[in-house]
This record gives C-alpha cells, structure tokens and sequence, in this order.
C-alpha cells in the first residue's frame, strides 16, 4: 500500500520521549495476564483462529465462538424478522425533506460503503458518512474515499492534529502495543461529534466484531454497544481521558472523545440486521461506490480488499501478531473459511504462507518517522510486546532499509 501523504509529516520532528515513555519502553509485559490468555495454544477445528485471540471461547468439540455465530447465522437467525425490525427502526428516523437522518462512520471501504449505499438505495434513508482521518492515507485508500463520495455520499471528514495524533499512536504503542488505538478513539466518537452538529439522532455502525470474528459471545444479539461497552470492547480497557495522567491536555483530546454535553443518539450495528459477509460487500461496493481493490495483496496477507486506507496498518497486525500468534493472514483466512470461500486446508498454506510476514522495510522505516522512533527504540517496543511464551527465540524481526 503506498502512502499518498508521507510527505505531509517529512521533516516535521515529534517532542523526544517522555521520561514515562523511556522507562515504560523498559518494562517487562506479561502478555498472558494482561489479556487473560491461554497458556496452552489449541486452534479452531473449523476455521483457523487459535484460542489466543481475546475474550473469544471455544466449544468442547473444538469449535470457536466465531464459527458457531456463523453456524446460527445460517440456521437459526430470522433474517427476515431482523430486516423488518431495521424498517420499523429507520420509518421513526427517515427525514421527509432530505436532511440528513443516519450518521454511518466510514472510510470509503467496502463495508462501510455497502452500509451507507444500502441506507440509501435500499431504504430511502438520507446517509451523512463521518470520517475519522487514517494516520497516514494510502494511495488506494485516498482513492476509495473519493470514489465513495463522488458516487454520491455526503461526508464529513475529522483530522486530529497531526502532532498531537502521531505522538498518541507513539505512546500507544509503548504502552499497550498497538499505534492504532488513537485511530479507533477517533472512528467510534468522531460520530459522535458529527450527531450533535448536525441533529442526528441515528448511527449505524457496520459489524459486531466480537460477534463476527471471535470475541465475548455475550455480546452475539446486541443491536448497538452502549458507551461502557465501547470502553471495554472498542477502547480495549483504556479510556481516552486515561492519557490525561501521560502528559496529554484536555484540548488535546477533545476529538477523540465524545462530546461533554450528553446528546440523545441511537447506534445500532448493521450486521445486526443483514448478515454480515465482507465478500459480499466488496462487489456492492464495486458496483455503487466505485470501490477498488489493492493492485497487490497487503502485507502480512493474501488479501487485496481490506484494510487498505492507512500505510501504518501493517503494525498494527504486526504487534498483534506478537502478542498473540495471529496475524493478518490468520484473521483474513478464518473470517473467509467461515464465509465458505476457501477450505481450512487452503486457509492453512496461507496463513503458514503469509502469517509472519514483518511490515516491509519501507514501512518500518514510514513508521519510525511518523511515531518519531529511533530504530533502536521501535525494537525496544518489539522486544516488549513480544509473547515469549508464543514465540521463544523465533519471533519475526523488524527489517529496516539499508
């Protein structure tokens, strides 16, 4: 994924770390505890997700709570019940004068682009897509942003300042292991924002991922996550105003968390309503957003059509794979043997294929300007969220360019 912004952050330094960052930098995780792992790795006799993915659980014959959802998706769901419920649900919301009604949070992906072209074209609902900035925009990402719109969505896009976003994807990192978390901060109360600007009382968030991927299955028949939820599932346990205690002011996170005056909104989540397949969605979005595929697959994986807007994606993926032995490739080929396109034979050659691929060298070297690392530092990082247990002496290193 190329980067199309790279040269809007070039140059521009970060603040060095912090004393807290340097002696975080230098603590030993237990990954185990943190997240309540397994100590002994069993993977799904149907799929080819592992028993160290948080919160998810596995059956006594094997299966993971992600296939069995997908079982009773198929079985025993009334989809057609549900989809009458989404019609009583948006007649009460549906503007007369084709104002804005439903806020849908999207990037111009193909899910959340099928998401908003079904509120519009199958529901006559009126759709403003909110957009909460990627770190840095791939070329191919840029692209399906505009083509999502110009097909015909309104938008509104949010973008943090860049110095205060890329030194909190620094301390992220640092601090739990994953740069991307700011991202999810600002994609989940970016709509937020948006509802109380425009009077929108409606947000129709995409898929239930603890249901659809493998997470607490106590969540499987909620229609929306209510503001504790979020903190425990989108927020992975670490409010926004946590960061106020590292240095942060609070005008520095305003955007990433809601609004402080309380606002009267709904948020449901689509896959509630419509069974949730992503193939699917990437032909309706080829077909009516104009959505294109990466020319090449992603790093770290075979696949060419998610996650495809952000070029700091690829750590993301990385230190999950640290932390828990799966990486991208892992959770592409179990969510698309569940979906019935491939076997778990073939998901297995990829994931050994793909799995422990590092970010490239170009991206490792993206990312330690953009987080304002030395390279000895974004080791250091590596070194600590790197599950022993997993991994031994065989974790996948960082390759930088010469």
């Amino acid at each position: 994924m190329k980067p199309v912004f790279e040269e809007g952050f070039a140059g521009v330094k970060l603040p060095p770390l912090t004393s807290h960052d340097h002696e975080s930098l230098s603590q030993n995780i237990d990954i185990d505890v943190k997240y309540n792992l397994n100590r002994r790795v069993v993977m799904c006799r149907h799929c080819v997700m592992t028993n160290q993915r948080p919160r998810i659980s596995f059956d006594l014959s094997g299966i993971c709570s992600a296939c069995k959802y997908w079982e009773r998706k198929e079985s025993s769901i009334n989809w057609g019940a549900r989809e009458e419920r989404l019609r009583q649900i948006l007649d009460n919301y549906r503007s007369r004068d084709g104002s804005f009604d439903v806020i849908v949070p999207s990037s111009g992906g193909k899910d959340s682009s099928y998401v908003a072209y079904m509120l519009k074209n199958k529901y006559n609902m009126h759709p403003l897509t909110v957009t909460w900035a990627p770190s840095v925009y791939t070329e191919i990402g840029y692209r399906n942003f505009q083509q999502h719109i110009h097909n015909g969505l309104d938008n509104v896009c949010f973008t943090a300042s860049g110095l205060v976003h890329r030194r909190l994807c620094r301390s992220s990192l640092i601090d739990m292991g994953d740069p991307f978390q700011p991202f999810i901060y600002g994609q989940v109360n970016s709509p937020l924002h948006a509802a109380k600007a425009f009077g929108i009382a409606l947000i129709m968030d995409g898929e239930n991922g603890e249901a659809e991927y493998g997470g607490d299955d106590t969540t499987e028949n909620m229609e929306g996550f209510s503001e504790s939820e979020s903190e425990s599932y989108w927020q992975s346990g670490t409010p926004v105003e946590d960061w106020l205690n590292r240095g942060y002011a609070p005008e520095e996170l305003s955007f990433y968390q809601p609004p402080k005056e309380a606002i009267s909104v709904r948020r449901l989540f689509f896959s509630y309503f419509h069974n949730w397949k992503p193939q699917s969605h990437y032909y309706y979005a080829c077909q009516f957003a104009g959505f294109h595929p990466n020319p090449i697959r992603s790093e770290g994986t075979y696949s060419k059509y998610s996650s495809l807007d952000d070029a700091i994606d690829p750590f993301h993926y990385f230190f999950g794979l640290l932390k828990f032995g799966i990486g991208r490739a892992t959770s592409d080929a179990a969510h698309e043997v569940r979906e019935g396109l491939i076997q778990r034979e073939e998901a297995l050659a990829l994931v050994n294929k793909y799995d422990r691929e590092p970010p490239s060298s170009r991206s490792a070297d993206l990312f330690s300007e953009y987080a304002g690392l030395t390279r000895n530092q974004l080791c250091l990082a590596v070194k600590k969220w790197t599950n022993k247990r997993i991994w031994g002496n065989q974790a996948p290193e960082l390759n930088f360019s010469p």
